[in-house]
């Protein structure tokens, strides 16, 4: 990671200042946020796409195209046309082709754009690197991620441009109740592509272009920059931080957990709607079995609370990186459950292939009786979950409960909740 101290106090002593009047703007943005969408603003990086959007909600892969388009602008000083033809049958922005032509975003595979389709935060990594490309100041990558505990989720094309953007100061993490985390999956809010391509700018266009200083991505990150100068932890005000290495990234007290989840007053959801605004779609590594015994590696997608993504993620790669190479066959979170107390109903629960990790209530005699899946045979099925292995460890050291030992009156071996319920 390189070290040095910021050399452009302002976006303002490099750009030319420009006023957007109330109705350009982007609305309702958070207190927390103000200072760098103004600062964002003031230099001419809101596009009039972005005129009377919520701040807060998703950015869409056209909008941050308009964003990125803008910095590029800023960085070097041209106006790129924007006469050329659409260049995607599903979007005809001017500002997505310029884009396209100058190397800042690339189409999908089916030769789409999906432009209302949003961007998760190494997505944006990569269009900020290819920007800083563009602009003939391309960012080279001098550290490491090692720093984060959920590093080794980034994907392999997107590892270069996330470890160049952190290097840089331009992504620092996302910091929730004193623990750091580089959420490579989760969502880019608007006002957050804002923030980031104001930094962009304040860096790249300098002649030459270095890292900065710590400042965090998210208003939950308080207090001084660590010593190193580089992204770290830095604790919320009156909560603990936790010895990483041993109890996990993320908070472990059922008071901290609550704060995580459900905010300061904690109100269950009460409509299906409520709860999946609250859920995020993950994609974790898993090793799969195949008819021959062979395991090949792999991946599965599960919807989680979003506060959880980053946890859960961090949670499958130890499991993915572990001596046993755990295979996973079915993979389940959140389920809307009439119960209120469900924890699938909030997205804190993960069901792990319930036909060989059986639920069972505990009879008279001590029998297991079988309520849901088939059986429970760890050493002998290679689906079913060891009590001491890879799997139940890495789910505990992150704060999670498993239910195959949480309760006196049933086993559900499948089972793994954050609440323990």
């Amino acid at each position: 990671m390189k070290v040095i101290h910021r050399l452009v106090p302002s976006l303002c002593t490099a750009l030319v200042f420009f006023i957007h009047s109330p109705a350009q703007a982007l609305a309702n943005v958070d207190s927390w946020a103000q200072d760098g969408v103004e600062a964002a603003r003031g230099a001419g990086l809101e596009p009039a796409v972005l005129a009377g959007a919520e701040a807060a909600a998703p950015i869409t892969r056209a909008e941050f195209a308009a964003v990125a388009l803008e910095a590029y602008k800023a960085v070097t000083g041209q106006e790129p046309a924007l006469d050329a033809p659409a260049a995607f049958p599903d979007c005809d922005d001017p500002a997505v082709t310029a884009a396209l032509g100058l190397g800042l975003v690339k189409g999908r595979s089916d030769g789409t754009f999906a432009p209302g389709a949003t961007i998760n935060r190494q997505e944006l990594c990569v269009m900020l690197a290819n920007t800083a490309k563009a602009a003939g100041k391309p960012a080279e990558a001098a550290g490491d991620l090692s720093q984060f505990p959920d590093a080794g989720t980034v994907d392999w094309w997107a590892l270069e441009a996330v470890t160049a953007m952190t290097d840089y100061g331009i992504v620092s993490g996302v910091s929730t109740y004193g623990a750091l985390s580089l959420d490579p999956f989760g969502t880019a809010t608007r006002q957050q592509a804002m923030i980031l391509s104001g930094r962009f700018v304040e860096t790249f266009a300098q002649d030459d272009p270095e890292a900065a200083p710590w400042v965090p991505d998210d208003p939950e990150a308080q207090g001084e920059p660590p010593e190193n100068g580089g992204a770290g932890t830095t604790p919320e005000p009156g909560i603990p931080v936790k010895d990483n290495a041993v109890t996990g990234i993320f908070p472990i007290t059922e008071e901290e957990k609550q704060l995580l989840v459900f905010g300061e007053v904690v109100e269950y959801f009460q409509t299906e709607a409520e709860a999946e605004a609250a859920m995020a779609e993950i994609e974790v590594p898993v090793w799969r079995l195949l008819e021959s015994g062979e395991k090949k590696a792999g991946t599965a997608k599960l919807k989680v609370h979003a506060a959880l993504g980053p946890v859960l993620q961090a949670v499958f790669q130890e499991i993915f990186n572990g001596e046993e190479q755990f295979p996973i066959k079915n993979i389940g979170g959140y389920a809307w459950r009439s119960s209120e107390r469900s924890e699938h109903r909030w997205g804190t629960a993960v069901d792990l292939n319930w036909e060989e990790n059986f639920e069972a209530e505990i009879g008279e005699d001590g029998e297991l009786i079988a309520t849901t899946g088939n059986y429970w045979k760890p050493g002998e099925d290679p689906y079913s979950i060891p009590e001491d292995g890879d799997v139940v460890r890495a789910f505990k050291k992150y704060g999670f409960s498993w239910g195959g030992d949480a309760w006196t009156s049933k086993r559900d071996y499948m089972h793994f909740s954050y609440f323990g319920r």
